[in-house]
């Protein structure tokens, strides 16, 4: 078994949500400013990470921090920065984050495992996939392969415009930054599907802050905790969250429709539109999907007090 370092602080599950309950990750560009945001935070505010879980309305971690001073520093460094730039990118003013985040600290080892099966089965139980380790965005298949969702990236025999991108990316990596709409949306402009899928699996793994020793640790070995996370998908009582038993399936169904019918022109445009427009979207789309009415409003970001 691996042994275990020892940290002077608890583990903790965070739990964030939206202040509308609205859909927060629209797009790859949202999860890799979150997370190069939160990773860049997190090696600042020495915070260690056990597990991070970005779902399409929420946000799942385990961490360790010295105490309720220390984590609360760290989610609120991270949280204003990425909704700064989520709301600079959308025109957009207010609060993104709901102001008080669910946090429960885990003591002994089976209150840790049961959060980290809790925190990593998210996309299973909101059935996004069969296994925990198949949703990219809790970047459990990042502890064996580099680059477990596209081809491996030779930098020597990249053409000159990606090894012109590698450099950049890696200089704002090493001077703690995060990464900003604008870059990446001109990085991807200027790639191919196939580069593009290697610089997000290379930024992913440049960024990269989980411990996965350390979680590892609390099963013995990593076959014995992704055999854990199959068998068991955890439970959390101390936190107060939505739980529901949809498919988050739905809101990429959206998307699609929405893009393919020409109906909007960015999906990060759909937060900003105006009610009556958000409102033919929503006629548009109830036939069309299998989506609860529940989740259309998450989806197209209604005022809570809206009627529809």
């Amino acid at each position: 078994m691996k042994k275990r370092k020892v940290y002077s602080g608890e583990v903790h599950h965070v739990f964030q949500r939206s202040q509308d309950r609205g859909v927060i990750f629209y797009s790859v560009h949202d999860y890799l400013v979150f997370y190069t945001t939160f990773c860049s935070q997190a090696r600042m505010k020495s915070v260690e990470v056990l597990a991070l879980c970005p779902m399409l309305d929420h946000i799942h971690l385990l961490a360790v921090a010295k105490n309720q001073d220390h984590l609360a520093g760290f989610i609120q460094s991270y949280s204003h920065l990425f909704a700064w730039e989520w709301n600079k990118k959308r025109k957009k003013k207010g609060s993104l984050f709901w102001h008080r985040y669910g946090s429960a600290a885990k003591v002994g080892n089976k209150q840790v495992r049961t959060a980290l099966a809790y925190c990593n089965n998210n996309p299973v139980e909101r059935k996004l996939t069969e296994h925990a380790e198949d949703y990219r965005w809790t970047f459990l298949s990042y502890y064996h392969h580099p680059a477990p969702y596209s081809l491996a990236l030779n930098s020597s025999h990249a053409r000159s415009y990606m090894r012109l991108v590698l450099k950049e990316v890696k200089a704002c990596f090493e001077s703690g930054q995060y990464l900003r709409y604008s870059q990446l949306e001109r990085w991807e402009k200027n790639l191919s599907p196939q580069e593009w899928f290697q610089l997000v699996d290379y930024i992913i793994g440049l960024w990269n802050v989980i411990d996965y020793e350390q979680a590892i640790s609390y099963y013995g070995s990593h076959q014995a905790m992704i055999r854990a996370f199959h068998d068991n998908t955890g439970s959390e009582y101390d936190i107060k969250e939505d739980r529901d038993n949809y498919s988050d399936a739905v809101y990429a169904d959206c998307s699609r429709i929405l893009l393919s019918a020409g109906l909007i022109g960015h999906l990060w445009e759909i937060p900003t539109l105006p009610e009556d427009r958000k409102r033919e979207l929503y006629d548009y789309l109830q036939p069309r999907t299998s989506a609860r009415p529940k989740q259309l409003r998450k989806y197209l970001h209604f005022a809570p007090d809206l009627n529809i």
